[in-house]
């Protein structure tokens, strides 16, 4: 009667890719290159688009990057 019981796994969305849902034109692939370009330190990117009024933190950009987010699950 129990087989396959598992405890339900909360999906927290990601901000990356919730960002990239509202942002639009240019300012979409400036931030998608940016993500991209890991040259660009996770803390180094959220500063500067703190600055810009675009609220993310050095964790998503991190869990993003290395596939640790929701994204994953979605593919």
């Amino acid at each position: 009667m129990l087989e396959g019981l598992k405890r339900k796994q909360r999906i927290y969305p990601c901000r990356v890719r919730t960002l990239l849902t509202e942002l639009e034109g240019d300012d979409n692939t400036i931030f998608l290159n940016a993500i991209n370009d890991h040259t660009w330190a996770a803390w180094g990117l959220h500063q500067a688009l703190k600055v810009r009024g675009i609220r993310v933190t050095d964790k998503a950009i991190k869990r993003h990057r290395e596939g640790d987010c929701s994204c994953r699950l979605l593919s």
